[in-house]
């Protein structure tokens, strides 16, 4: 099937999400068929899914549809949570401790005695 970029980019971003949280859904998306017909797809996205984007040469209108686009980006979101890598301005949510602290210092642990 074919379909326009930003569908494309949305579905196989909204697919990853699901798939990194062993998850699945399905989504209707307006595509071109075989013999160049326009019409709705439904696809089914979980772990297995197993897609491939390539530019195709189309010489008609690009298919959009922005609430579709912006409905899938809404359910990654919801799906995905926080990053625990950044904070809301972007920071690191944890300090650092570099390796040579005092930390990391290898101790010598003595076993207790019988």
């Amino acid at each position: 099937m074919v379909t326009g970029d930003d569908i494309a980019e949305a579905v196989v971003a909204y697919a990853r999400a699901l798939a990194l949280r062993g998850r699945s859904d399905s989504v209707d998306l307006p595509g071109i068929d075989v013999d160049g017909e326009e019409r709705r797809f439904q696809l089914l996205l979980g772990p297995s899914s197993q897609m491939l984007v390539s530019h195709e040469p189309w010489h008609g209108d690009e298919l959009t549809d922005e609430a579709l686009v912006a409905d899938v980006g809404r359910r990654g979101l919801l799906i995905s949570g926080p990053d625990p890598a950044t904070t809301p301005s972007g920071g690191s949510p944890v300090a650092l401790v570099p390796l040579e602290a005092d930390e990391f210092t290898p101790v010598e642990i003595s076993s207790p005695e019988s």
